[in-house]
């Protein structure tokens, strides 16, 4: 019988092997991530227009103020006050495809994570087996019938292999795969964002084109009844011949336009029955008027500190940026050495009925390290395209906070240039119904011709009009503030919050 170890000296010495590798994996190689998210923001920032913007009377006229620091709710659209709206946007969450698809990438990264963290961990494998064979004396040179012979083998086996990654590639992998899943979260709150921007902004649209058609429409009818009239006056002799065709002609033009007005309706009807995921050929879009909605009066600004860590656009560069990080670690590890240890117990005999013997036992222990001497320069031309990709992430990453920093300064101006545009549309429609009433008063004393009370109309239809897109565009600029600022995700009751990282500090990274 061959002298066995005992079983327990057996794992006390694999225990002493273990922990004396062990030992050895205190290094982990490579530059530690150092977020530059804080740094980058004290280059910029964040100002808006003091006191009250200028208001006017009528829908969307209110004046806005900014508050420094003030909460973003994640349901921000509500501040619209409108059912209608706050309705349009949940069907959107509930049915839209395309977060659908951003929630099966978060939920792919969290697996590929699981499984790269399980690569820590030692693999124990339960195998068996029988076989028959013939062998012969060949393999150790001995061309003798007596070697020859036929039987079977039986084997069953318990094996443990371990990675002890001394030089921390294993932790670098994970760390890489790490900030790959909160790169899909926050593109996953990106999509989100976009999309109640989306909805808002066509929302929006939508009410302001039903109105645009409305009012043109009512001029139609203005310009109907008007053209009836004066074709009424010339049969009697009072007016010529000349300003009844002025009037048709006018009359047409206006006519003329309400196709394209209501083909960009219907495009907008669609538009938003996409968002929805509904069908457009059966969407029914809600009769919805920009009186219908609300105005914010308090917007909220956010420091620069506080911008870039709350854009999901910014946040999800820097997860890409850690993860290059991440990545020169791990070629920097690749460059040493290697260490495994395994282990194994089974049994091995010619029987089936003796495989369970004591004789039949089997084991091993060994302790294996592979150190890299030459492979062609790969390896070291790895680690620099690994430096080269952090560098090209770390100047995307800039341009990122550089962009978000652009919106948010063109945003501010724009709230402030929108009421004042609405408060220059508003004095200009009444200047002009004043006009027109003017005129057309001067015309029926005889004091001004037809061509007068024409232009006169063209103007004032024209500014009722632009009034209606002033307004418009301040609803859309409201909106997009707050998609500027990054949409309140991390005040929403149930969010999926990037986990931190304690290695990560306020300072700049510097190259690799």
């Amino acid at each position: 019988m061959p002298n066995f170890p005992s079983a327990p000296g057996r794992w006390r010495q694999l225990a002493t092997a273990v922990l004396a590798a062990l030992s050895l994996a205190a290094c982990t190689l490579g530059p530690d991530f150092r977020s530059p998210a804080d740094d980058l923001a004290g280059d910029y920032q964040v100002s808006a227009p003091q006191g009250d913007t200028a208001h006017v009377d009528g829908p969307g006229g209110q004046a806005q103020r900014f508050t420094d620091g003030a909460p973003i709710a994640a349901d921000w659209y509500r501040l619209f006050g409108s059912p209608v709206l706050n309705d349009l946007i949940h069907q959107a969450m509930e049915n839209s495809p395309s977060l659908r698809a951003s929630q099966a990438s978060v939920r792919q990264a969290a697996e590929e994570l699981e499984a790269v963290s399980g690569a820590d961990l030692p693999d124990l494998d339960l195998s068996g087996g029988a076989t028959r064979q013939r062998s012969n004396g060949a393999r150790i040179g001995q061309d003798n019938p007596m070697f020859n012979s036929v039987f079977n083998l039986y084997e069953t086996r318990l094996a443990l292999s371990y990675d002890l990654d001394p030089f921390g590639a294993s932790d670098r992998e994970t760390e890489a795969q790490a900030a790959q899943v909160a790169y899909a979260q926050n593109l996953l709150r990106g999509s989100m964002l976009t999309l109640v921007d989306n909805v808002v902004v066509t929302t929006v649209r939508l009410a302001a084109l039903r109105d645009r058609v409305a009012a043109s429409e009512a001029i139609v009818n203005l310009q109907s009844d008007q053209a009836s009239l004066l074709g009424d006056q010339e049969q009697a002799g009072s007016v010529a011949f000349a300003d009844v065709l002025r009037a048709r002609a006018q009359l047409a033009d206006t006519r003329a336009g309400l196709p394209a007005l209501r083909h960009q309706l219907a495009v907008t009807e669609h538009a938003l029955a996409q968002l929805v995921s509904a069908d457009p050929a059966t969407f029914q879009a809600p009769p919805l008027s920009l009186k219908d909605l609300n105005l914010p009066a308090d917007l909220p600004l956010s420091l620069p500190s506080e911008l870039v860590r709350q854009r999901p656009d910014i946040l999800a560069a820097e997860e890409r940026l850690y993860a290059a990080n991440a990545q020169v670690g791990l070629a920097t590890a690749r460059l040493y050495p290697s260490l495994s240890l395994t282990a194994s117990l089974g049994t091995l005999a010619n029987h089936g009925d003796a495989l369970f013997e004591p004789a039949a036992k089997v084991w091993s222990l060994g302790a294996n390290i592979t150190a890299p001497l030459f492979h062609g320069g790969t390896l070291r031309a790895n680690k620099k395209a690994a430096e080269a990709a952090w560098e090209a992430e770390y100047a995307r990453y800039r341009d990122t906070v550089l962009g978000a920093f652009v919106q948010v300064a063109d945003v501010l101006d724009a709230i402030e240039r929108d009421a004042d545009a609405l408060e220059a549309r508003d004095h200009s429609l009444e200047a002009n119904r004043d006009s027109l009433a003017l005129v057309r008063k001067q015309y029926r004393a005889g004091a001004a011709g037809y061509l007068d009370v024409l232009s006169a109309e063209q103007r004032y239809n024209q500014a009722l009009l632009s009034r209606i897109d002033a307004v418009r565009q301040r609803y859309v600029d409201t909106a997009a503030l707050y998609h500027a600022l990054g949409g309140g995700w991390w005040d929403a009751p149930q969010r999926d919050a990037t986990p931190e990282r304690n290695d990560r500090t306020a300072a700049a990274p510097a190259a690799p």
